[in-house]
């Protein structure tokens, strides 16, 4: 994103007034030749930023602001601190959040709290907080249920404030394991500092140089902001512990080792006997009457929409859940994406909202069976044929799923799905299924895209083991929904009388009588050594916006492992971890 205008959108880049640290509103105009890059005429958004003389001097100011606040989307992860929370009130509470992030601290809460004047505090945090996934919460005191939320549900090991003039709990700090540290500044004094103190001692202290005659309060002021930042980063540190590469106790996954296996994609590069052996394997296996196996599925979806003469601009419905691989294919293509939401509890397609989504232009739509769960078929057929349209099975997540008395694929079907190689970690084949009606077009398309000799004998091996592997997750699907259905706390994936999923993912869903929500879950689960993963949707969030379900699906799940090595006493150490964390 280009240009001061991006800058101010993203950042939020703010001055404050250096007496109160509140924020107010006016324009700084940028000059281009201050930085490169820069939008002609744009201007920075800098609320309260009072200072006095010219323009080109509350520029400086504006600059310096742009410094002190940096990118997040470059910031490094991963450090080993402890879990931190914010309370704050002021303009300089969004600087120190925006270093926390920066440096990829686990800021795990933020409580605002105003600082002395008669507004709450300042609004920009909460913007920053739900970008970086930060539950947030606002109030003119710290009673008694803000402090349970943070004993039941937050749990952090040190707290900091910064510019509160309410009295904070002692019970707040007394249950941090590093406690209670205060972050102030002295500028009135005859020296001026910044320092951090904790039960009233100071235990990081930075002198400040007095200000040039003539200069700049805004720049004095962010520049007491920069060095209250080293004051609190000095104190971390000492406190930071290395982190070694994390190893799950619980991987989501199983271990996969390429071994020798690999060195035979190398060896037979060509598509030959074994792909087409493989081929005819997996036709018998869903009962489809043509296979291509290729090496990746996004040219699958890609032949598909050229085999059914979609053009550009053509539109087609696609669900709110459905694979990367099948949305990438349709812009591809430049077909037209048009969003209809789910089933609140398959997640897949909803008849129910196809109506009012089909135009003029609509040709097609993509019936997606996310995390292995098949799609209302019949209902979507019977609408697409009434309707006059294609459809194209996004099976990614489910070879081997069964709609009634089939699996999916079955011809007259036209879908594509994904075999993982489990011996060569990082490589899958694609599998095309199609009719023969569709067979010589797809043919003639796909046949540079065919599977090597070397892939393809893996990709037999794994699907000898196939079935195996989808009863190892079913079994571990079934014992989450056993313990999990029993509480108000959770919702766990439905099992359809006409329908068997593969369970590619478990998706537990938090409803709002759990204690701990899906994001705050996960980041406690990885740190007792079980890793677990949220559900992603390759969709913009204005996209979303219009399709509730799947944002709510998104916002409230978190995918357990179930792969085909989880052990009984680990998954129900996986249980009982959710159970402590969520119910108590």
């Amino acid at each position: 994103m280009n240009g001061a205008r991006g800058v101010s959108r993203r950042f939020g880049i703010h001055g404050a007034d250096p007496s109160t640290g509140l924020p107010g509103a006016r324009q700084v105009p940028v000059r281009p030749q201050d930085i490169g890059g820069f939008d002609a005429g744009v201007g920075i958004q800098t609320p309260g930023l009072a200072v006095p003389g010219t323009p080109e001097r509350s520029w400086h100011a504006a600059r310096a602001a742009w410094r002190l606040l940096p990118c997040l989307a470059g910031a490094a992860m991963g450090r080993n601190g402890p879990r931190i929370l914010l309370i704050g009130g002021t303009y300089r509470a969004v600087c120190v959040l925006e270093r926390l992030l920066e440096r990829g601290e686990r800021v795990v809460a933020f409580i605002g709290v105003e600082g002395g004047g008669e507004r709450d505090f300042c609004p920009e945090i909460l913007e920053l907080c739900d970008r970086a996934g930060i539950p947030a919460r606002s109030g003119h005191k710290l009673g008694e249920e803000v402090v349970r939320w943070l004993e039941d549900r937050i749990r952090p090991e040190l707290a900091i404030a910064l510019g509160v003039h309410t009295e904070i709990p002692l019970s707040i700090g007394g249950n941090c394991r590093l406690g209670l540290v205060e972050l102030g500044d002295s500028s009135g004094a005859s020296q001026p500092a910044v320092f951090l103190r904790q039960r009233g001692q100071e235990l990081v202290r930075r002198e400040l140089p007095p200000p040039p005659e003539g200069g700049d309060p805004g720049d004095a002021y962010l520049s007491m902001l920069e060095q209250l930042c080293g004051c609190l980063e000095e104190f971390l540190e000492r406190h930071a512990q290395p982190r070694a590469e994390r190893s799950f106790a619980i991987p989501f996954e199983s271990a996969t080792a390429g071994g020798e296996n690999v060195a035979a994609l190398a060896a037979h590069a060509q598509a030959g006997s074994a792909t087409r052996a493989l081929e005819a394997r997996v036709a018998e296996y869903l009962g489809a009457e043509r296979v291509f196996a290729l090496h990746g599925a996004r040219a699958g979806f890609r032949a598909l929409t050229r085999a059914f003469g979609l053009c550009k601009g053509d539109e087609v419905l696609v669900p709110g859940v459905a694979s990367a691989a099948a949305l990438e294919a349709l812009r591809a293509a430049e077909l037209a994406p048009v969003f209809v939401d789910i089933h609140p509890e398959r997640l897949t397609l909803a008849p129910s909202a196809l109506g009012p989504a089909i135009g003029p232009r609509t040709r097609a739509l993509l019936a997606a069976h996310p995390l292995g769960q098949p799609a209302e078929l019949d209902a979507l057929y019977a609408i697409a044929e009434e309707r006059g349209l294609e459809v194209i099975e996004d099976g990614c997540d489910s070879l081997g799923a069964r709609f009634g008395d089939s699996r999916l694929g079955r011809s007259p079907c036209a879908a594509v799905f994904r075999l993982p190689l489990a011996h060569a970690p990082g490589f899958e084949l694609g599998l095309v299924a199609a009719p023969e009606s569709l067979a010589v077009e797809l043919g003639s398309q796909l046949e540079a895209e065919r599977a090597s000799d070397g892939l393809a004998s893996l990709g037999l091996a794994a699907l000898e083991r196939w079935e195996d592997r989808l009863a190892a997750r079913r079994r571990s699907a079934s014992a989450y929904s056993a313990e999990f259905s029993r509480y108000d706390a959770f919702r766990v994936p439905p099992t359809p009388e006409n329908a068997l999923s593969v369970y590619s993912g478990y998706l537990l869903r938090l409803t709002r009588f759990a204690r701990a929500g899906a994001e705050d879950l996960a980041k406690l689960l990885a740190e007792s050594g079980i890793e677990t993963r949220r559900l992603r949707l390759p969709l913009a969030d204005r996209e979303l916006a219009s399709l509730p379900a799947a944002e709510h699906a998104r916002a409230t799940g978190i995918l357990l492992p179930v792969h085909e090595s989880l052990t009984d006493s680990q998954r129900e150490r996986v249980m009982d971890e959710i159970f402590g964390y969520a119910i108590g």
